[in-house]
């Protein structure tokens, strides 16, 4: 009976959990939305839609950097290395840099020409602190709120320790997809139709980097109500900032604001079905 009990605590505990960390990523998500709508509520030029696309580019491709610690990893293999940790890390890299590249042939064809490799990595910033990855990409002078996610992210980490710090983050990628899921639904010119193509794509993995992580997440993490506490408003934190991120990426087409009111919960209208 008293492991029928605990059981029962322990299973109700993790679906609270959930519960509340999925509402985080929806809240967050539907506001993520909003700064893709706004952003096509006024006429852009060509210029200004290759900026947006080089922005998004630089958030893909800084995965590549973690190829050095890959190696490292394979010579740890079967030691100290799990062999499904090593392989979802590889997925994870090739999966950015297949996004980059999605991004980088719609940039070119936004510029009519090719990309050098200048505008290809002018934008590119570490998306999250890891420790030993090195200090030359944790900024760039171009995104200062990407360099202020770095910051939440070092006192994330600073605060949980890498070990359930890195999950946690991992569980805002993409925002919780509502961005995506936006640019999905345009229509109307060549550019919106091409760019709703390539996101349909992307989003396909990047709810996998992210929010499909939450229903695994509390069975290893969630042991006691504080942890639900701690978890949530550090998840909370970090989004909010994310958002900022994604108005960074789009040109700032949301106000402070209105950024202020998302955090406060009062939400535009959002559909968050698709249909991959």
């Amino acid at each position: 009976m008293l492991t029928s009990r605990k059981t029962t605590t322990t299973g109700e505990l993790a679906k609270r959990a959930e519960g509340e960390l999925n509402a985080v990523i929806a809240q967050y998500s539907a506001g993520e939305a909003e700064v893709v709508r706004a952003y096509f509520e006024r006429p852009h030029t060509s210029e200004e839609h290759l900026d947006v696309l080089l922005r998004q580019m630089g958030r893909e491709i800084q995965a590549a950097n973690r190829l050095r610690p890959a190696a490292e990893m394979f010579q740890r293999l079967e030691v100290t290395v799990d062999r499904h940790e090593f392989a979802d890390y590889l997925e994870h890299i090739a999966e950015e840099a297949e996004h980059y590249a999605i991004l980088a042939d719609l940039a070119e064809w936004v510029a009519g020409r090719k990309l050098t490799a200048d505008e290809a990595f002018r934008y590119e910033v570490y998306a999250r602190w890891v420790p030993g990855q090195g200090e030359t990409k944790e900024t760039n002078a171009l995104l200062p709120e990407a360099n202020r996610q770095m910051e939440v992210s070092r006192a994330l980490v600073a605060e949980l320790g890498f070990e359930l710090g890195n999950p946690l983050s991992r569980l805002s990628e993409g925002g919780g997809g509502g961005a995506y899921i936006e640019c999905m639904r345009l229509t109307g010119d060549e550019f919106r139709e091409r760019l709703a193509a390539a996101m349909r794509r992307i989003l396909q993995d990047e709810i996998h980097h992210g929010p499909a992580r939450v229903h695994g997440f509390p069975e290893q993490w969630i042991k006691a109500d504080e942890d639900i506490a701690r978890t949530t408003r550090w998840l909370r934190t970090y989004m909010a900032q994310h958002l900022r991120v994604r108005n960074e990426i789009w040109g700032y087409p949301v106000s402070a604001e209105r950024l202020a009111a998302i955090d406060r919960g009062e939400l535009a209208p959002f559909d968050p079905t698709m249909d991959l």
